[in-house]
């Protein structure tokens, strides 16, 4: 549910109809692997009419395992648990990079499992909790007793719904409202947070022995998902990965991006945003964006499409200004 439940619905299951029926099977994570320094990912989905799950990373420390995101749906939730227990180390921590769905709902089950995990993030999510989430469970409650929820659909929206239901479990233990350098699970990082970027503060990882930024939200495919975001801020984030000195970039949603093709996603970002705040046609600003990040979109050009024109709107309309200001 939370953002991507209105965006699914006004897009007809996020550009599905072009299909011929709605895939409820999640295809198989192509980019679940080890990428050095002691790293694992966990590749997200988003297939056609369901809602995603986000990349989740298992990193190894000296003093056990830690977990940057934790997924929406048990099959992710299995993979973790998978990574954890294939080489046989207790995960000491959760850090999550921001409060949606995709992102957090495994954290309830995990600390359950692991009674002395501790999970680290900003304090976004208490707003969400009382602004956004609530009013998406109002939303969401009312198109299910309508039965405007397509029946593929219904057990993501009840599943999110039992999440924020349960959404005092989503809290951080330790909140990181500014950039600090740490060591969680003995191994150094560095938390850096951004103001009114995708939420109101979002949480991305420098790890300098393998320079690498772990960013979350602040880099998804196939398209930017601006529904919580001031794009001002989340113009600003980008410029500080640039220069925090990555050569690689591990995305909240999609595939792993050298720093080349990082800059590339971003020149991307840029355009569409400048675009979507100007005066043009806004099918311009779409295809622009379908062409800036052709090389992640593939197959999915219908859906990107659809999508691009949806987040294009709410920016021209400033639906999103008030992000902004929090």
């Amino acid at each position: 549910m939370r953002r991507w439940l209105p965006a699914l619905i006004a897009l007809g299951l996020a550009g599905c109809a072009a299909k011929s029926a709605v895939e409820t099977v999640p295809p198989p994570r192509a980019y679940a692997h080890g990428i050095g320094g002691a790293t694992f990912l966990i590749g997200g989905t988003f297939p056609p009419g369901r809602l995603p799950d986000g990349n989740s990373l298992i990193l190894y420390g000296p003093g056990g395992a830690l977990l940057i995101d934790s997924g929406r749906h048990a099959e992710h939730l299995t993979l973790i648990r998978q990574g954890f227990s294939g080489i046989g180390m207790t995960p000491v921590a959760i850090i999550n990079t921001h409060w949606h769905l995709d992102h957090v709902s495994g954290n309830p089950a995990l600390k359950a499992a692991f009674p002395d995990i501790k999970v680290y993030g900003t304090s976004a999510i208490d707003g969400a909790l009382t602004g956004f989430l609530a009013k998406s469970a109002e939303a969401s409650r009312k198109a299910l007793a309508e039965g405007a929820i397509p029946a593929a659909a219904v057990p993501a929206v009840e599943g999110d719904l039992a999440t924020i239901a349960r959404g005092a479990e989503l809290r951080p233990d330790v909140v990181v409202d500014e950039s600090r350098d740490t060591a969680i699970a003995g191994r150094p990082l560095s938390l850096r947070v951004a103001r009114n970027a995708v939420t109101e503060r979002d949480l991305w990882i420098y790890d300098a022995a393998e320079r690498r930024a772990i960013v979350g939200d602040l880099v998804t495919v196939p398209v930017p998902f601006l529904d919580t975001a001031c794009p001002e801020g989340w113009l600003k984030a980008l410029d500080e990965v640039a220069a925090s000195g990555a050569e690689q970039v591990v995305p909240g949603h999609g595939p792993i991006m050298p720093i080349a093709d990082f800059a590339i996603w971003r020149r991307a970002f840029v355009d569409f945003i400048a675009c979507a705040r100007g005066t043009g046609a806004l099918e311009g600003c779409s295809a622009g964006w379908l062409t800036g990040a052709a090389k992640w979109i593939a197959d999915d050009t219908p859906r990107a499409r659809a999508m691009a024109d949806y987040y294009g709107e709410l920016i021209r309309s400033g639906k999103l200004d008030g992000y902004c200001r929090a």
